[in-house]
């Protein structure tokens, strides 16, 4: 009897053991996903994708494709994600692929992101009343960019962000357009 429980033991534990190592073998491993430490906690961001947009917590890293089109004799941007979440403190990518004809001159940018104006707050009806500029550290002008090419423009978020909706452009030879930002968690 002592023997046979002993055997029912080795017998369970090198089926769980072998069945566990042949698990997927045939299947390469998923890449690794890198944890971004926020203001909220760790929550793991894939920073390999071109679409990451932090919402609902905000995120220490979030990016915005602006994908300029030709439509009708004009340049049209199409902005993915529309809306992003970013935390205060963290940093905004803008990747700008250029499916236009070569854009910029001297008297007017290819492209111009411009300053986030608050919108409102998430949280209060209270609006602040001195506000830190939100994008730090970039330059929101892109001068020149030629047919099928890219350009990223990083962004810091002030650290003393309010917390709330903010609205920035995107204008220069293209068709304007007011896409959103989040900031999450911040000043209240």
């Amino acid at each position: 009897m002592r023997h046979e429980r002993f055997a029912v033991v080795l017998l369970s534990t090198a089926a769980v053991v072998g069945g566990a190592t042949g698990c997927h073998a045939d299947k390469t491993a998923p890449p690794p996903r890198q944890a971004v430490v926020t203001a909220v906690g760790t929550q793991a961001v894939d920073l390999a994708s071109d679409i990451v947009s932090g919402c609902v917590s905000g995120a220490a890293l979030v990016k915005v494709l602006v994908d300029l089109k030709p439509e009708n004799d004009r340049c049209v941007p199409e902005v993915t994600p529309a809306s992003v979440c970013v935390a205060a403190g963290g940093v905004v990518r803008f990747k700008v692929q250029n499916g236009c004809a070569a854009l910029g001159d001297a008297d007017r940018p290819a492209l111009e992101i411009t300053r986030p104006v608050f919108k409102r707050s998430l949280t209060t009806q209270v609006e602040p009343t001195e506000l830190p500029p939100l994008f730090q550290n970039c330059v929101l002008r892109v001068q020149r960019i030629d047919k099928a090419a890219s350009h990223v423009v990083l962004c810091d978020v002030a650290a003393d962000a309010f917390e709330g909706f903010y609205k920035y452009g995107l204008t220069g030879q293209i068709v304007p357009l007011d896409p959103d930002v989040e900031i999450r968690p911040g000043r209240k």
